[in-house]
Order: C-alpha cells, then sequence, then structure tokens
C-alpha cells in the first residue's frame, strides 16, 4: 500500500497535513539538492536559440565540461539557493493540497459508493495531482523565475548577485508581474505534468501491487518497497515528463524574453506572449526546438520522481511509526 494519497488505514490515517507539508518539503529539497546540475543543464540548452552550426552547447557532456572549464564546476549548482526554495515551497504546498484533496474525495466516495472501494483511483489521483500542481506552481513561481535568470546567466558577468539581489532587480523590471512570467504555459503543463505523475505513480502501484509492496510488521499492513516506490517513481516521472515538454521550454524561454544578462551565451529573443514565443521557436528552430534540452530533463524527471517519491514515502512511514502503539 502507498503512502501517497490518503488511505483509511489506521496509521497513516493518522498523520496530519504539517505532517504530509513536512515530507514534501524535505523530500523537494533533498531531491534538488542531488539533482541540481542536470537542472541547470537542462535550461541552458533550452534557452539556445541559435542553430546546431552556431550554438555553444552540443549535447550533455559538452555542455558540463565547457561549464566547469569556463565557469568552475560550482556552477552546475547555479541558482541552488532559489531552485532550493522553489523545490521546497513546491514540495510542501502540492504534496499538501494532495494529500488534502484525496482525503476530501476518499470522504465524499464513501458517501456516494456507500464505503466502496475506488476503481477509478489513478483517475482520482491525477484530478487531485493536478490540482495540487497548480496550488504548488502558484507558490513557487517567483522562486521559479529568479532561479532561470540565475542560471541562465554567466559567472564572469554576472547581473544578479544572489536571490535577494534578483527579486529586488526583477520587482524594479516588472513589478510582482514579473515574478509570474512564463505563468500560462507552467500551468498548462504542471497542472498535468503533477496530476500525470501522481496518476501513473498510482496506476503502477496498482499494476504492480505484488512485486513493489510487502508486509511491514510494525504499521500491520502492506507498505511500497524501496525498490518499488524507486521504479514506479521513475516511470511516472518519465512518462508525465514526455507528455508535457514543450511547455516546459516556452515558459523558461519566456522567463527571459527581453532580458539582457545572458552575454556570451547566445542571443536573447523578446516574445509579446506564449503564442507568439510558440510561432517563433517552430520558425526559427523548428518543432524539434520545442524538445531542447530533452536529453537530461528525462534522466531529471526519472530520477527525481524516483527519489521524491521514494523520499516522501519513507518520511511519512518514519512520521507514521509514532502511532504503532496507539
Amino acid at each position: 500500500m502507498s503512502l501517497v494519497g490518503y488511505s483509511n488505514k489506521k496509521k497513516q490515517s493518522q498523520l496530519t497535513a504539517l505532517d504530509h507539508t513536512l515530507a514534501g518539503g524535505l523530500s523537494g529539497g533533498i531531491g534538488r539538492l542531488i539533482l541540481q546540475p542536470l537542472d541547470v543543464a537542462k535550461i541552458r540548452m533550452q534557452l539556445q536559440v541559435e542553430t546546431r552550426t552556431s550554438r555553444k552547447y552540443n549535447g550533455l557532456f559538452n555542455l558540463i565540461v565547457q561549464m566547469a572549464r569556463e565557469e568552475g564546476v560550482k556552477s552546475l549548482w547555479k541558482g541552488h539557493v532559489s531552485a532550493q526554495l522553489l523545490s521546497i515551497s513546491y514540495g510542501i504546498s502540492s504534496f499538501g493540497a494532495f494529500e488534502v484533496l484525496t482525503k476530501f474525495t476518499y470522504q465524499k466516495r464513501l458517501l456516494w459508493t456507500n464505503g466502496g472501494e475506488s476503481k477509478f483511483k489513478p483517475l482520482e489521483h491525477f484530478l487531485c495531482g493536478s490540482l495540487g500542481g497548480c496550488v504548488g506552481t502558484l507558490t513557487s513561481l517567483p522562486f521559479d523565475v529568479i532561479r532561470t535568470r540565475m542560471v541562465a546567466q554567466p559567472e564572469t558577468d554576472k547581473m544578479y548577485l544572489s536571490v535577494r539581489d534578483a527579486a529586488l532587480k526583477l520587482k524594479s523590471e516588472g513589478g510582482i508581474r514579473a515574478f509570474y512570467k512564463g505563468l500560462v504555459p507552467t500551468l498548462a503543463a504542471i497542472g498535468p505534468q503533477t496530476g500525470l505523475q501522481f496518476g501513473f505513480y498510482s496506476l503502477f502501484t496498482e499494476m504492480l501491487r505484488t512485486v513493489v509492496t510487502a508486509h511491514d510488521e510494525l504499521l500491520n499492513h502492506e507498505v511500497m518497497t524501496v525498490l518499488g516506490s524507486l521504479s514506479c517513481g521513475a516511470l511516472a516521472g518519465l512518462c508525465s515528463k514526455m507528455s508535457v515538454y514543450p511547455l516546459d521550454t516556452l515558459k523558461k524561454r519566456l522567463q527571459i524574453s527581453g532580458w539582457e544578462g545572458r552575454k556570451g551565451l547566445g542571443n536573447t529573443l523578446t516574445y509579446q506572449g506564449t503564442l507568439h514565443c510558440l510561432k517563433d521557436i517552430i520558425k526559427r528552430e523548428g518543432t524539434v526546438g520545442l524538445y531542447k534540452g530533452m536529453g537530461p530533463a528525462l534522466i531529471k524527471a526519472a530520477v527525481a520522481s524516483s527519489l521524491n517519491f521514494w523520499l516522501y514515502e519513507h518520511i511519512c512511514y518514519i512520521l507514521a511509526l509514532r502511532f504503532t502503539n496507539t
């Protein structure tokens, strides 16, 4: 039995909203620490508007080597503070909202089905996950914009010296709206992606139940094994990321639209909105331009989702142990 999503199992149902938000925040923060270099690589590759013959980076390995040589190994963790704030705030709000929503749907289903089990649990988790993703996006997008700008700038000619400096300059640039650049494609991508992530995780858990769960003596019910949560999480991350990747590229391009902080790293264009950005990418770079940086993105998505779900399951398990004597 997965600890992701509300259950009427006694020990799990006693977990509080604070427990779930703590687990979500910790899983997001630890995962970010490990995987930041892949995120940096993905963003740098997404922001290249040049064609193959004139672009700066030619693949993941080439990018990592160049960045380490030109900007130092520490540059692979560029924007890490803002990225941590992004991951922690997103993990807290999205997992917290998801658990509240799954508990609500569970209680309503009891009334509608007279206590019957749901035949559509993956669908329920998709819908609750989508709403949770939207809540997480609205909470964390300002940190995402700051993170993107700090990753995009070269090490030798920085426009932003810290998260605070970036926040103040963004505010002077465009007020509160500057912190929500790329909101439309972000919501369009993150809502379905988070929903699909939770939905696929639930689906794979159900499909592979006999392989990925084991009976736990302390909680006295089935729980996900380490291998189970890691494998189901990786599959969920891959499937969900592939589904909405072009929207992530649009978001990143819009977040640096008109910005002059990428000196020496390539051109930075100005877009008039999401539709204009989409048309311009296809015109200049072809449809393949929407999938730039997909290699490191898929690696990161699989590993991040795997780690996040495993960490979340494990932290919830540890928190549930305090109820074993009640």
